[in-house]
């Protein structure tokens, strides 16, 4: 990491200081360094996939806006010639960097009940900020795997120790697509938003509110479905619904502003499409005989997860409506 490091601090004009690598970790799309340089903290990404910079450059736009109306992003670092993505080395292991500011906070992924009022103070900032787009969102977030290709992933898992519960989920995966095919696209209004805010992309702040992490995903969204799709992703584990966190988030996000305003099962097509979406890529990568194999092995992972916890069946998603439905 130390050449790793003295390369960053080149690459991005990073000063003078001591330099260390406070601590590092690997997330589904790529691997992320804490780097103190003297007194500054920043997050330098290594993603795993070949960096679009066009998509990188609007999202720091976004952080940009944000953090102009007040709201704690972890905006970006430019090189001195004004880059956001640079490729590294060879010699340092190849792919593309980039740099932002550290945002200080401690986690919440296993107190997601304890931090439900600033979750929904959170989400309701993001959306009161947030710039207003034609731009409707990205198919990740309205469309599913067509039922041809669940299929055949059913059919290439045979034989893979998560092959049983994806059949057992096949009905499942049948009804969300109902869902998702009534919901429709959505006509919006639509503004620009983070896209995925579950509870490993958010940190508490010293004065107890959240900030929001990790923005790659960040684009065009209804309000209504970001706010079902993050009650699923912080109150609902499998079949248990945590009914009054659910009701405390709504509230505080009410209470702070917030637009969206929950209405019936078709609200939850963004949660349904992308947590589908991502648990398909998830299983063709780890079908992958090309990719690493450290890759691979954390796809079993992701995808034996998604299918005990993050899957709930349309009567788990008709407990959360009904504790959203606030006097």
């Amino acid at each position: 990491m130390d050449d790793f490091g003295e390369w960053v601090r080149d690459a991005f004009a990073l000063g003078a200081g001591p330099l260390a690598r406070v601590v590092g970790g690997r997330g589904a799309d790529g691997d992320i360094w804490h780097l103190r340089v003297g007194e500054r903290e920043y997050a330098v990404k290594r993603p795993f996939r070949a960096v679009d910079a066009d998509v990188v450059h609007r999202e720091a736009e976004l952080l940009e806006y944000l953090a102009a109306h007040g709201v704690e992003v972890p905006t970006h670092v430019m090189t001195a010639d004004g880059r956001l993505v640079v490729e590294v080395p060879d010699a340092l292991g190849g792919g593309n960097a980039r740099v932002s500011r550290w945002v200080a906070g401690t986690s919440v992924t296993d107190q997601t009940s304890e931090v439900a009022e600033p979750l929904g103070a959170l989400l309701a900032r993001l959306h009161r900020a947030a710039p207003v787009t034609q731009d409707p969102p990205r198919a990740w977030y309205t469309t599913m795997v067509p039922t041809d290709e669940w299929t055949e992933l059913i059919e290439r898992s045979v034989g893979q120790p998560w092959h049983g519960a994806l059949l057992a989920r096949e009905g499942d995966l049948t009804a969300y697509a109902e869902v998702v095919d009534r919901a429709g696209p959505g006509t919006g209004p639509f503004v620009r938003g983070h896209c995925d805010l579950h509870p490993d992309n958010a940190l508490a702040a010293p004065d107890g509110s959240l900030r929001a992490l990790d923005w790659e995903d960040c684009g065009p969204l209804d309000p209504t479905r970001e706010l079902a799709k993050t009650l699923v992703q912080w109150h609902v584990l499998g079949e248990d619904v945590d009914d009054t966190a659910i009701a405390r988030t709504v509230a505080a996000y009410r209470k702070e502003g917030g637009p969206g305003m929950l209405a019936g099962t078709t609200d939850f097509a963004m949660v349904l499409c992308s947590e589908t979406n991502f648990l398909a890529h998830q299983i063709r990568l780890a079908l992958d005989g090309d990719a690493a194999g450290e890759r691979r092995e954390q796809a079993h992972g992701e995808i034996t997860e998604a299918l005990e916890d993050y899957l709930p069946s349309l009567s788990a998603l008709d407990r959360v409506l009904d504790a959203a439905q606030l006097p």
